[in-house]
């Protein structure tokens, strides 16, 4: 008797258990159904405020997604999409945009070969540049600011190849956190997110269960820009405010 007791006991607590993780995708199905017939800024509006607040036994959005039970991609449905960093891009900003024509019909040819090449466009850029300035050197185009302590003007076209290189790993590196970053704020669970091997500056996102692709397209393509304003010390402001004060009162 005491074993069937005990047996009883299980199985309650057991499905009370799952009762619980259960009701995590029920409400997130419920949210998620609710948020797709609003407009979609009222839904961005909306979505981000439960992903901060909590609104469900004491739990965010983002946390009653990973709380609730994962279909993956396949069950569940989402976006697959695939990101390219522009190397050809990276490699013009590493140059300072230099218009010397070598240069620029090199980045030309390199971008067009890169299309069908098996080769990264690195190798491609290269061999261009040495057909298109058989006597020029890399270290002429990329000894600047933008690389400096890294090519100097006595640097070899070898030396200069291992540092572009390096540097545009480095700028898919960083896309790669960008993107994570970007898509950890959205509240996606289980996303993945690699990059993808032999094809330089790709970037493979799977997103299961997303029911809003343009709100993300957006969030994955847009620009962070960075911008300078002019400020004033509170010394300088104080006295004008206080004519400002003064000026509306009396008036």
């Amino acid at each position: 008797m005491q074993n069937k007791g005990f047996v009883k006991f299980l199985a309650i607590a057991l499905t009370l258990v799952c009762i619980f993780y259960l009701s995590f995708s029920v409400v997130t199905s419920y949210v998620e159904n609710k948020a797709s017939k609003m407009s979609e800024e009222d839904a961005e509006v909306y979505l981000d405020s439960l992903n901060t607040n909590n609104f469900y036994l004491g739990y965010n959005l983002k946390q009653c997604r990973e709380t609730s039970i994962g279909l993956g991609l396949d069950l569940k449905g989402g976006m697959n999409v695939m990101l390219e960093v522009s190397v050809p891009e990276v490699v013009k900003t590493l140059a300072n945009h230099s218009t010397d024509s070598a240069f620029v019909k090199s980045i030309d040819e390199a971008s067009k070969q890169a299309v069908e090449s098996q080769n990264d466009f690195i190798t491609l850029f290269v061999k261009a540049f040495k057909k298109n300035a058989p006597n020029g050197r890399l270290a002429q185009i990329f000894a600047n600011l933008q690389l400096d302590g890294k090519v100097t003007s006595s640097s070899t076209d070898s030396e200069v190849e291992k540092v572009l290189r390096e540097e545009v790993n480095s700028a898919v590196d960083n896309a790669f956190v960008v993107l994570r970053t970007r898509i950890d704020r959205f509240g996606v669970v289980q996303p993945n997110i690699q990059k993808v091997e032999g094809q330089s500056g790709r970037i493979i996102v799977e997103l299961p269960g997303i029911k809003e692709p343009e709100r993300v397209r957006k969030l994955l393509q847009g620009s962070a820009n960075l911008e300078f304003w002019e400020t004033y010390d509170a010394p300088v402001v104080t006295p004008l405010l206080a004519q400002l004060n003064t000026a509306l009162r009396d008036g």
